[in-house]
C-alpha cells in the first residue's frame, strides 16, 4: 500500500467537512483548521495523527457556494454507511450514534436512519449540501435536478405552496441503504453525492478537460452568489483513475435566475405595441404587468433593473461638464463624493474647483499651507481646509491664554490698527507703539508728537498719526523714525484715511486737507463744514466727510469742490461707511441714514436704535452698527429692513465700545469688559471670547481689530481697577508660517 493509501487508510475527508479516522472506528470529527499538508492534525478520540492529504490544495469551485469545503471526497452513504479506500475497495464505517451532548463531536449534525446508522446531515450552508445518491444497481453518479425542481430549492416556484402535504424542506435522494457486493463496488458503485476528485496519477492516460471550474484555495475570491447545494435526480457516471480517485466530470451548473424559456410568438407584437404607446400608457403597462408578477418574477425584475439605475453618470461625462455638475456641490459634499473613487476624487481635487469654492468664501490669494495640514493635490483646496480649520477654532476651540503687550501705563489707548503681524497703538501719552502680533515684543516706540494721539493708520511700514498737537506725522515702522511732519491744521486731527500715497485728515478746526505722502505737500483744503470733523473715508475718487454741524459732504479730491451736501440728522454725526455707491452715516440722533452717493438722495432711514452709533461696519449690502445703547443691530441697506438684534440674556450690559464684521462673524467690545462673538446670518451669540475680571467695576474694552487668524483687543479702565494693556487671541492652525499673513 503506497503512502497515498496510507493517509487515506487513516483519513477521510467529505464534503462537509469533516473527517473520519480509521483507527478509532470512524468518529467523524472537524476539519476546518486544515489547511495544508504540513499541518498535523489529530483524531479528537485516538489523537492518531493525521494529515491532509495533497490533492485537496485544488478543489473545485461550485456555482454559487460562499464557503469553501476543504475536499471533495465521498462522505459515507448516508444508508449503508460505506465509505471506499484508495484501491476501491468498500469497507463498513461504524459510526456511533451521537447525542445532543457529546463533548467529543464539536459539530453535530448527522441524520439518522432506520437502521440507527447516522452520517454527516445535509446542511444548507454551501459546503454541507444534503447529499443524495442511488442504488448500487443503478445509481452511475449524480447530476443537477431539473429546472422545476431547481427553482423549487432556491425558492423560485410558488407552487409547492399550494400543494397539500408539502413540506418546508426538499426531498432528498438516498440509495437504498443495502449492502453492495465487493463486485459491484469495484465496478461504478461510488455514493457520489456532489462529490469527485481530481486523478493524481501521473501514469493514467489523459482525459478531456472538465467544464467545472478550477481555482487555487489561496487566491481567487468566492463566487458572489449564494446557493443552495442539491442531490440529482438521474445519474451522470463518474470516471476514475488508475487508483481508483474519481475524477472530475461534467457538472452542470444550474442558474440562480429564472431560466428563460422559449419566448412565446406573441411577445414581439405586443413589445411593437408597447413601443408606440405613450409614456403615461407604458407606465400603467408596467403597473398591471408588475401586480400579475409572482413574488419570485418581481425579484427577477429587480435584480434586472437595479444595476442599470447604478451606473456613474459623472464618469460617462466630458471633464470639462463633471467638473461643472461638482462645482454645484458644497466643499463637505466634495469632501465625500472624493472618497467615492478614483476618478472621483482625481476630479474632486481639481485645482479650479476649489478656487471657486474659495473665492465664495473670499479667499482670493494663496498663502503658505501650514506644517500641519495634510498635503493636497489642489493648492486651493489646502487653502480651503486651513479656512474651514480657523474657523471652527473661532466657533469652538477653547480660548488659550492670551499674549499680554503691556504699555502707555495707566493712559488711555485711543486708537489700534493691525496690520500683517504689526499692532500699532496709539494713547493720550503722546506716543504710538509698534508690537508683533506673533512674540508680543514692543518693536519700536514713536516718539515726537506733543500733545496725545487721536487717529492714526497703517500700511506695511508706513505709519501715520494725528495728534491734539495739531500735526500728523509719518513714520517708518520698521525703524522707528519720523519721515515727515504735516503741519496746517489750527485743532486736532480727529480723523484720517489713507488711500496709497495720499490721505486725507479731518480736524475740529473744521476743514479737511488732502496730503501726499512722498514729499508731505498738502495738496487740498476742503472748507465746507460748520463744526468739527469727526470722521472721514477715502477711496481715491470720493471723499465723504461727517461732522459735528449735522452734514455729511461728498468732494471731488482733484478739484477741492464740494459735489453733495447730505442733510437730514438732527445732531451731530459719529461715523461713516462708504463703498462707492452708498454712504452710511451714523447719528446721535439714533438713526442711520443711507444715501446715494451720485445723486446725494436719501435712500433709507433706519431706526431702532436708542442713542449714539458708536461704529459701523459694511460688507456688500450688510451693515452691522454698534450702539451706546448695548446692543447691536444687522441691517439690509437695500431695503432698509433690520435683519437681526444682537441682543437677548448674553448682550452686552454696557455701551459697545467697537466692532468688527466679516461675512460670517461680528464680534463686539464694551464698556462692560467683555468681547462677544456673534452669527451675522442668524443673529446668535456664539460665545464670549474675553471676559475681564474688573468687568461691570470698570474694566474696560476699548478698542478692538481683528484679522483672519487673531484677535487684538486694547483694555484698561478709568478708575484703575485694569491696567492698560494689549491682549492677543491667537486662532490659527498650529504650524502654521508666522509670515503666512504678511
Amino acid at each position: 500500500m503506497n503512502s497515498r493509501e496510507n493517509q487515506m487508510n487513516l483519513y477521510r475527508v467529505s464534503a462537509h467537512g469533516l473527517g473520519w479516522c480509521s483507527s478509532c472506528g470512524a468518529i467523524p470529527f472537524p476539519m476546518t483548521n486544515l489547511r495544508s499538508w504540513d499541518r498535523p492534525e489529530y483524531c479528537i478520540r485516538s489523537w492518531q495523527p493525521v494529515r491532509v492529504p495533497a490533492h485537496i490544495h485544488w478543489i473545485p469551485t461550485i456555482y454559487g457556494t460562499n464557503e469553501e469545503p476543504f475536499n471533495r471526497m465521498d462522505p459515507p452513504c448516508p444508508q449503508n454507511g460505506k465509505i471506499y479506500d484508495g484501491a476501491n475497495a468498500p469497507f463498513n464505517v461504524k459510526q456511533e450514534t451521537k447525542t445532543d451532548n457529546d463533548p467529543a463531536i464539536e459539530n453535530p449534525g448527522a441524520s439518522h436512519n432506520n437502521d440507527g446508522v447516522s452520517g454527516p446531515s445535509g446542511r444548507t450552508s454551501s459546503n454541507a449540501s444534503s447529499i443524495g445518491s442511488s442504488s448500487s444497481d443503478s445509481t452511475k453518479g449524480f447530476s443537477v435536478p431539473s429546472t422545476s425542481n431547481a427553482e423549487k430549492l432556491l425558492g423560485l416556484d410558488d407552487s409547492s405552496k399550494n400543494e397539500p402535504g408539502s413540506s418546508k424542506s426538499p426531498n432528498y435522494n438516498y440509495c437504498d441503504g443495502e449492502e453492495d457486493s465487493d463486485e459491484e463496488a469495484a465496478e461504478d458503485t461510488w455514493c457520489t453525492c456532489l462529490s469527485s476528485h481530481e486523478d493524481d496519477d501521473e501514469d493514467d492516460e489523459p482525459e478531456a478537460e472538465p467544464e467545472r471550474l478550477w481555482r487555487k484555495r489561496r487566491h481567487d475570491p468566492h463566487p458572489p452568489q449564494t446557493v443552495k447545494k442539491f442531490c440529482g435526480e438521474s445519474p451522470s457516471p463518474t470516471s476514475f483513475g488508475s487508483e481508483g480517485w474519481p475524477t472530475p466530470t461534467s457538472v452542470i451548473v444550474p442558474n440562480t435566475s429564472v431560466i428563460a424559456a422559449q419566448a412565446p410568438p406573441e411577445i414581439k407584437s405586443w413589445l411593437n405595441r408597447f413601443s408606440n404607446w405613450t409614456n403615461v400608457e407604458k407606465i400603467q403597462a408596467i403597473d398591471e404587468l408588475i401586480g400579475c408578477c409572482a413574488p419570485s418574477q418581481v425579484r427577477h425584475m429587480m435584480k434586472s433593473i437595479e444595476p442599470l439605475f447604478q451606473r456613474d453618470f459623472i464618469s460617462l461625462l466630458p471633464k470639462e461638464l463633471a467638473l461643472t455638475v461638482l462645482g454645484y456641490l458644497q466643499p463637505k459634499d466634495l469632501l465625500r463624493a472624493a472618497q467615492t473613487c478614483r476618478y472621483w476624487k482625481f476630479l474632486a481635487e481639481d485645482n479650479l474647483l476649489w478656487k471657486e469654492q474659495c473665492r465664495r468664501i473670499g479667499i482670493t490669494t494663496l498663502k503658505k499651507v501650514p506644517r500641519s495640514l495634510p498635503r493636497c493635490a489642489s493648492p486651493w483646496k489646502a487653502a480651503y481646509m486651513r479656512q474651514y480649520l480657523i474657523e471652527s477654532n473661532w466657533l469652538h476651540k477653547p480660548v488659550a491664554t492670551p499674549i499680554i503687550m503691556r504699555g502707555h501705563d495707566d493712559h488711555v489707548i485711543t486708537c489700534l490698527q493691525f496690520y500683517g503681524n504689526r499692532i500699532l497703538s496709539g494713547s493720550d501719552d503722546t506716543t504710538l507703539k509698534v508690537w508683533s502680533a506673533v512674540t508680543g515684543k514692543c518693536l519700536r516706540t514713536l516718539v515726537g508728537h506733543s500733545g496725545g494721539v487721536w487717529s492714526s493708520q497703517m500700511v506695511n511700514d508706513l505709519v501715520i498719526s494725528g495728534s491734539t498737537d495739531r500735526t500728523l506725522r509719518v513714520w517708518n515702522a520698521k525703524t522707528g523714525q519720523c519721515l515727515k511732519v504735516l503741519a496746517g491744521h489750527t485743532s486736532t486731527v480727529r480723523c484720517m484715511h489713507l488711500h496709497q500715497n495720499r490721505v486725507v485728515s479731518g480736524s475740529r478746526d473744521a476743514t479737511l486737507r488732502l496730503w501726499s505722502i512722498p514729499d508731505g505737500r498738502c495738496l487740498r483744503v476742503l472748507i465746507g463744514h460748520l463744526a468739527a470733523v469727526r470722521c472721514v473715508q477715502f477711496d481715491g475718487k470720493l471723499i465723504v466727510s461727517g461732522a459735528y454741524d449735522y452734514f455729511v459732504k461728498v468732494w471731488n479730491p482733484e478739484t477741492g469742490d464740494c459735489l453733495h451736501t447730505l442733510a437730514g440728522h438732527t445732531n451731530r454725526v459719529y461715523s461713516l461707511q462708504f463703498d462707492g455707491v452708498h454712504v452710511v452715516s451714523g447719528s446721535l440722533d439714533t438713526s442711520i441714514r443711507v444715501w446715494d452717493v451720485e445723486t446725494g438722495q436719501l435712500k433709507h432711514t433706519l431706526t431702532g436704535h436708542q442713542s449714539l452709533t458708536s461704529g459701523m461696519e459694511l460688507h456688500s449690502n450688510i451693515l452691522v452698527s454698534g450702539n451706546a445703547d448695548s446692543t447691536v443691530k444687522v441691517w439690509d441697506i437695500t431695503t432698509g429692513h433690520c435683519l437681526h438684534t444682537l441682543s437677548g440674556p448674553n448682550k452686552h450690559q454696557s455701551a459697545v465700545t467697537c466692532l468688527q464684521s466679516s461675512n460670517r462673524f461680528v464680534i463686539t467690545s464694551s464698556d462692560d469688559g467683555t468681547v462677544k462673538l456673534w452669527d451675522v446670518h442668524t443673529g446668535e451669540f456664539i460665545r464670549n471670547l474675553v471676559v475681564l475680571g474688573s468687568g461691570g467695576s470698570g474694566g474696560v474694552v476699548w478698542r478692538i481689530r481683528a484679522s483672519a487668524t487673531k484677535l487684538i483687543c486694547a483694555v484698561g479702565s478709568r478708575n484703575g481697577t485694569e491696567e492698560t494693556k494689549l491682549l492677543v487671541l491667537d486662532f490659527d492652525v498650529p504650524g502654521a508660517c508666522r509670515k503666512c499673513d504678511e
